[in-house]
């Protein structure tokens, strides 16, 4: 039967473009009309991109009689996946490159200017160059956990409280077996005094000047600033390694500040210690991983740099110069501890009280070389 108004007959059927893997289903949706499927309908409908002319694909091998024809020969690209196509794209970006991203089926290509085609070719390699290198770097070691050691830490800052008081006679009345000597007798025979330390050769002063403070603000003021630093410190290592490592800083930063001072200079107190103890945190952060992370090291020592400046400059008492070489020693003693650290591994928990009993070794030692 014919339509109503007779203008079927004079319409022609619209030709659709469609390419790639979608023609042969393009061509049966316009013979079958009505009864082609939808998604057979939607592929026919597609259309190729149009690209402008000279464009090259990268994602496919430069062909050889085309690549022999050229003055220099194009390098030729890792074959190409979908997952290199997000990193591709990024290069090709970040250099300015002009690029197309087509899609045809169910491959992706990716186009660019033939002037740009050797400048793409060689970023997209350097950039691969660059993520194999990554891929086969080994990773960094992951940090050893944090010891739960606080009570310890805070017992050692708690001895050294008692050992003041011992010095300065408040249980003299309780009749305990303890030197009964004048305070200043302790001072006199402690004290990192540089006359005695350098020219008399008496070099066990760096440690026992650790010990002494001059009163008690000057003590409670250490212990609250020392427990900032020495609780991570202590977590990180051990409680025997942190008190080790602190005192062998503070050691060593008194024997710098006796080198650098006049032989009248005469200093004491615990600080030089605590300061070592944030430049042992520093190079502990800045080894670990074999030289990578020394951006970590800012923080603590910066930490470092600012109580410094605003409690350890201040004071007509205050020793500048052995809080800075305390600072200068501890960055020292912590790389030093951290490269044998990675190359021997962490130590075992024998060998962690063994460093313990070694820092109570040598302050027991350095008192009875100075009581002798």
């Amino acid at each position: 039967m014919a339509p109503p108004n007779g203008s079927d007959r004079f319409r022609r059927p619209r030709q659709v473009r469609s390419g790639g893997a979608s023609a042969p289903a393009g061509r049966n949706a316009v013979a079958s009309g009505l009864a082609a499927r939808p998604e057979h309908v939607a592929a026919a409908l597609r259309r190729r991109p149009v690209l402008p002319p000279c464009w090259r694909d990268l994602t496919v091998p430069v062909p050889p009689a085309q690549n022999a024809a050229l003055p220099a020969l194009l390098p030729q690209l890792p074959v190409f996946t979908m997952q290199r196509l997000p990193r591709w794209r990024l290069v090709l970006e970040a250099r300015n490159i002009p690029f197309m991203a087509v899609r045809r089926g169910e491959r992706q290509h990716l186009f660019v200017p033939a002037l740009y085609e050797r400048l793409a070719r060689l970023e997209i390699l350097a950039a691969e160059g660059e993520d194999a290198a990554a891929r086969a770097r080994p990773p960094a070691p992951s940090p050893a956990p944090l010891r739960a050691n606080v009570h310890l830490t805070l017992l050692g800052l708690l001895l050294l409280a008692l050992w003041h008081g011992v010095r300065m006679g408040w249980w003299w009345d309780m009749h305990l077996p303890l030197p009964d000597l004048d305070p200043d007798v302790w001072r006199d025979a402690g004290a990192m005094d540089v006359y005695y330390t350098v020219t008399r050769g008496q070099w066990y002063r760096v440690v026992t000047a650790l010990t002494l403070h001059a009163d008690s603000p000057h003590l409670f003021g250490n212990i609250l600033f020392g427990s900032f630093f020495l609780i991570p410190l202590c977590r990180r290592v051990g409680s025997g390694p942190g008190w080790l490592l602190t005192i062998l800083a503070g050691a060593g930063g008194n024997v710098l500040n006796a080198l650098a001072r006049p032989a009248s200079h005469v200093s004491l107190g615990f600080s030089t210690a605590l300061f070592g103890a944030v430049g042992v945190l520093s190079g502990l952060l800045a080894v670990q991983g074999g030289w990578n992370g020394w951006r970590r090291m800012v923080v603590p020592l910066a930490a470092g740099l600012a109580i410094l400046g605003m409690l350890g400059s201040e004071g007509e008492r205050t020793d500048l110069g052995a809080h800075l070489f305390g600072l200068v020693a501890g960055v020292v003693v912590g790389m030093a501890a951290q490269m044998l650290r990675e190359r021997c591994g962490p130590p075992p928990r024998w060998l962690e009280w063994l460093a313990g009993a070694a820092c109570a070794v040598l302050l027991a030692g350095s008192w009875m070389l100075a009581l002798r």
